[in-house]
């Protein structure tokens, strides 16, 4: 029981202070628990965590998750989803009410407008650790394009383009596709938020944000369960929590159906990934590092996913309705997170307040 406690109370210090993206909390768990604490060799670690980035799920959720698991068995691994991911939570819960409460004044209007454009660039920048060594590689951008393409007719289809473009990469040397149009493969989508979410979760390649087209086709474009601006406004808060980015679909299960829509949501969307670390991986991550396939996976995957965060991104920002020239602050905020200039948590409203002041100064 001390173990689980021990696991309990870090991981809820770092829910509350893990700004800065999932690599920057990985980094954290590193350096406190591999190298201060000596929860798990350095080996172990670099090891586990390796095959944790081929996986579908929040990569921070899952390396918290694992690390729960190693030092104080399941029990160990269920506080320590708790605690990355309670903070956040409670966080999501107030600015949902917040948002409500505060919106109808026209000067708030246009703050949040401000942090919607700067959300965008914020969303683009964030594909520079999805990238990462295959950004000279012209097959990746290839295949980038190709998703992009094929997700702007048929967004319903996206966790097929995803996982179709995976496992084309692990097959190509050993099947021959005659046409592109067998890849695209049309699924009915639930109507059950626990399902939505479920389903984002479980295919949340490489970075949060990678659930962003997926919700965005179901939870507006789809169901209507929120406008483009709601939306907008969940990716932004979202932004702003600490821990895991897929944190935004409490607000939006919170705008469906109240603290049971926002705990459902919740659950669904790290389930997959809770239930990944807590059982199976722990015991053959070491067997499955070894398997060339899985870079592979991961490459086709990777691509997969970046092609419809580009196109949602664009489809995003022609909903809000301001003049063309303000979309200058999407680039300002697309550098500046991109260089790491500033902190997420601090870059969005800093952004709501400068379209505030201009807002102000010329109208």
């Amino acid at each position: 029981m001390d173990s689980v406690l021990e696991v309990l109370f870090y991981f809820l210090k770092l829910g509350i202070l893990g700004f800065g993206g999932p690599l920057a909390v990985v980094s954290a768990i590193q350096n406190d628990l591999v190298y201060k604490k000596k929860w798990i060799t350095e080996d172990e670690f670099n090891s586990a965590f390796a095959m944790i980035k081929a996986m579908p799920g929040p990569v921070a959720f899952m390396s918290a998750v694992f690390m729960g698991r190693h030092r104080a068995g399941f029990l160990g691994g269920v506080v320590a989803g708790f605690g990355m991911v309670f903070p956040a939570f409670v966080l999501m819960i107030f600015f949902a009410l917040g948002a409500s409460a505060v919106k109808s004044h026209p000067n708030i209007e246009t703050f949040f407008l401000g942090m919607q454009i700067a959300t965008l660039g914020v969303i683009l920048a964030s594909l520079k650790g999805l990238v990462g060594p295959n950004s000279k590689n012209k097959k990746f951008w290839f295949l980038v394009s190709l998703s992009a393409i094929i997700f702007w007719f048929y967004p319903q289809s996206e966790s097929l383009i995803i996982l179709s473009f995976a496992l084309m990469m692990v097959f190509k040397d050993h099947i021959r596709f005659h046409k592109v149009s067998s890849l695209i493969i049309l699924s009915p989508l639930s109507v059950d938020l626990f399902w939505t979410c479920f389903k984002a979760g479980a295919l949340v390649f490489g970075t949060g944000l990678a659930i962003v087209p997926m919700l965005q086709h179901d939870v507006v474009d789809k169901f209507g369960w929120l406008s483009q601006s709601e939306f907008l406004d969940a990716l932004a808060f979202g932004q702003l929590t600490p821990g895991p980015v897929v944190i935004t679909v409490t607000y939006v299960g919170y705008k469906l159906d109240g603290l049971s829509g926002a705990l459902l949501a919740t659950i669904g969307i790290f389930l997959a990934s809770f239930i990944h670390m807590s059982t199976w991986f722990p015991i053959v991550f070491k067997k499955l590092r070894q398997s060339k396939w899985i870079y592979k996976f991961t490459f086709g995957a990777l691509s997969a996913v970046v092609g419809p965060i580009i196109v949602t991104t664009f489809k995003l920002g022609q909903t809000i309705d301001v003049h063309w020239g303000f979309f200058a602050l999407s680039i300002i905020a697309f550098w500046l997170s991109l260089k790491n200039k500033l902190p997420v948590w601090g870059l969005i409203p800093l952004s709501g307040g400068c379209f505030l002041l201009i807002h102000l100064l010329l109208f």
